[in-house]
């Protein structure tokens, strides 16, 4: 069974973020649950003001999982400032740079989770 910290907001370099954790998660509906609460994170903010850092090491997530997340990532992009992802390999990598052409997103991805909160963190 997964267990998961649920997405958070974060302070570094006096800039808020989402932590979002899908560290190990296999199974839809954990990645769904997790999706949502963040969402609904992002769409309580204004306009370019979310940052968002998804931690995806050792995580999965099915093709039919990611259709519905690419509908709920393009509603939320208006709120997106900055977004990284960190850990992402294999199908689950192809399955983001899909996601990012089908919404618009600008995410960055990194290997190491200190350079993206970073990135996520310095204007």
């Amino acid at each position: 069974m997964d267990t998961l910290k649920e997405p958070y907001w974060a302070i570094e370099n006096n800039k808020e973020y989402i932590y979002i954790d899908f560290q190990g998660v296999s199974d839809d509906s954990s990645v769904m649950n997790q999706v949502l609460k963040a969402l609904e994170m992002g769409f309580a903010r204004k306009d370019k003001s979310v940052r968002a850092l998804l931690i995806t090491r050792g995580g999965k997530t099915s093709p039919a999982a990611m259709r519905i997340i690419k509908v709920l990532g393009k509603k939320v992009q208006p709120k997106i400032k900055k977004s990284a992802v960190v850990g992402s390999v294999g199908i689950l990598s192809l399955l983001l740079k899909i996601y990012i052409a089908y919404t618009g997103s600008n995410m960055r991805f990194f290997t190491d989770e200190k350079k993206a909160i970073n990135y996520l963190t310095i204007d």
